[in-house]
């Protein structure tokens, strides 16, 4: 009960809120199990985030409860559109990315940024990584959106790359840096990014 999850049939919702039916559950994280790797302190350090979400249309859903997890009260909706299979979140670490790292060698062609030292943006790096924080990652956004992103304010609050997750694209959650401080999940941008 309450244990991070990324997609599935099984929703652990705090008592009295219903489930979404206009979008899908896509993840459960449970912050006692991150909040120790934030090493920022930005996360809430208990409680639960729960992540809906309809990817055509980029909207969702992000309910922030410091219910405990005895106190959850677990749904199970069968389904087959988006996020049917379920898999636990386990091995959970820190590591750290720049925007240095989504460079990569050119091999001829046009790009959305080129280096002084000659590297290019790389559409694609950093899409196989499932993470919380760090460099958003969306393919069909050039250089100049992911750095208008970070100089907005936006942080990543939830992604799922296809490292076992995600077969065809990574779903990203962001939120404004001082929204995340204040506990204000009402704005989170949604993004499915698939090529």
């Amino acid at each position: 009960m309450g244990h991070s999850r990324y997609g599935g049939p099984i929703i652990d919702m705090p008592p009295h809120v219903a489930r979404p039916v206009d979008l899908e559950f896509v993840a459960q994280i449970n912050l006692g199990e991150f909040s120790k790797f934030d090493k920022k302190d930005l996360l809430p350090k208990t409680g639960q985030l729960i992540v809906f979400a309809d990817i055509r249309k980029d909207k969702g859903l992000v309910i922030y409860t410091d219910t405990s997890s005895e106190q959850l009260v677990r749904h199970i909706h069968e389904h087959e559109s988006d996020f049917f299979a379920g898999i636990l979140v386990g091995n959970i670490r820190n590591n750290s990315e720049c925007l240095r790292d989504r460079l990569t060698h050119s091999e001829g062609g046009c790009y959305s940024f080129v280096s002084d030292d000659g590297l290019v943006w790389d559409d694609f790096a950093g899409s196989e990584t499932s993470k919380i924080f760090g460099i958003p990652t969306h393919c069909q956004w050039p250089f100049s959106i992911v750095k208008e992103k970070i100089d907005d304010d936006f942080i990543v609050l939830l992604q799922f790359g296809e490292n076992g997750f995600n077969d065809e694209g990574v779903f990203s959650v962001l939120i404004k840096r001082e929204h995340l401080k204040n506990r204000d999940f009402s704005s989170c941008e949604f993004h499915w990014a698939q090529t």
